[in-house]
């Protein structure tokens, strides 16, 4: 019984260094950058007043019926939502819960009337949401990088319309018709955005919002600015792009100098575990002894502790942030 609560935390912590692990070495800044927190932060509080819905969501709630519009409406699946709205799901809240609930109640009774024992139980019963979140940011911080690597090119057919005197929105749509996803839905979500509310300011700040990286920032900041106070916008685009195709260079430039290092932090995490496998193979006795004494146990939990400090100070040191 032991034996298979030890192997369920090893699967389980196996599963989150995996996760962890295919993260990009240099990924986007995300809205915990200081910078952009405040930034974003600013602008939420001065459109407050004047807050909507935004129209992507306002399109999928029509689409309910009025009982599970006031399920989808609710606090908790608002934030459910807006997670699956940042991943590129199409999913509503309230059936990503259900599911959830539906997946983690057929686990945690399975083992309940199989193995009688209530830690696995526990550890059943949040796993399945560990994994969705996992799933969820990772398909976030995805979207969130393949968005950057397309945007000096969108901000290319933006220069282009604004030089051939498109408008502002006009070059919105264009790349929105242009570009795939996820650059050519957000860029359609801000021109819905602006046909509806005619409102330029409310529909950058809520592109902002859903991809909250350094380099929509600076294009958000740009547009505003220009707009506010005059300006090149034109020659601010096209200086933008420049500084994003650079630093997309020294990712790549990055990449190769750090690659050994990431190699030698996949060694030193995965060592314990194959130094695991092979003693069960080999000498399965010792297994046993560590497993069902206390003092093994208590070397258990001294190394699953060291292993998660370990594992977080080495994600720390390979994840560079550019």
């Amino acid at each position: 019984m032991n034996m298979l609560i030890f192997l369920a935390l090893v699967g389980l912590a196996v599963v989150c260094l995996s996760m962890a692990m295919f993260v990009p070495i240099s990924q986007p800044r995300l809205k915990y950058s200081t910078l952009l927190k405040r930034r974003v932060q600013a602008l939420a509080d001065e459109n407050q007043a004047q807050a909507q819905a935004s129209i992507f969501r306002t399109k999928k709630l029509d689409a309910l019926s009025p009982a599970m519009r006031r399920i989808e409406t609710l606090p908790m699946m608002e934030r459910v939502a807006f997670s699956l709205e940042l991943a590129g799901s199409r999913l509503y809240a309230y059936q990503l819960v259900f599911m959830l609930a539906f997946v983690t109640l057929v686990l945690v009774a399975a083992s309940w009337l199989w193995l009688h024992n209530i830690w696995l139980s526990l550890v059943l019963l949040v796993l399945p949401s560990l994994a969705v979140w996992f799933k969820l940011r990772r398909n976030y911080l995805q979207r969130l990088a393949l968005y950057e690597q397309q945007m000096p090119e969108a901000l290319d057919i933006m220069k282009r319309g604004l030089q051939a005197g498109y408008s502002f929105a006009d070059t919105i749509k264009l790349i929105s018709e242009e570009m795939p996803n996820p650059i050519g839905r957000e860029f359609a979500l801000v021109f819905a955005d602006i046909n509806y509310r005619k409102d330029v300011r409310k529909a950058m700040t809520g592109l902002l919002e859903r991809v909250p990286s350094i380099s929509n920032m600076a294009l958000v900041s740009a547009v505003q600015v220009q707009r506010e106070t005059g300006g090149n916008l034109v020659e601010n685009i096209d200086k933008l792009a420049k500084i994003i195709r650079d630093r997309f260079k020294f990712n790549r430039q990055l990449r190769t100098l750090s690659a050994e290092g990431r190699m030698s932090g996949w060694v030193l995490v995965l060592t314990p575990f194959v130094l695991f496998a092979v003693i069960f193979l080999t000498t399965p006795g010792y297994i046993v002894e560590l497993v069902n004494t206390p003092e093994g146990n208590k070397l258990l939990i001294a190394g699953a502790v060291g292993m998660v400090l370990g594992t977080w100070w080495i994600s720390k040191i390979i994840k560079i942030e550019v």
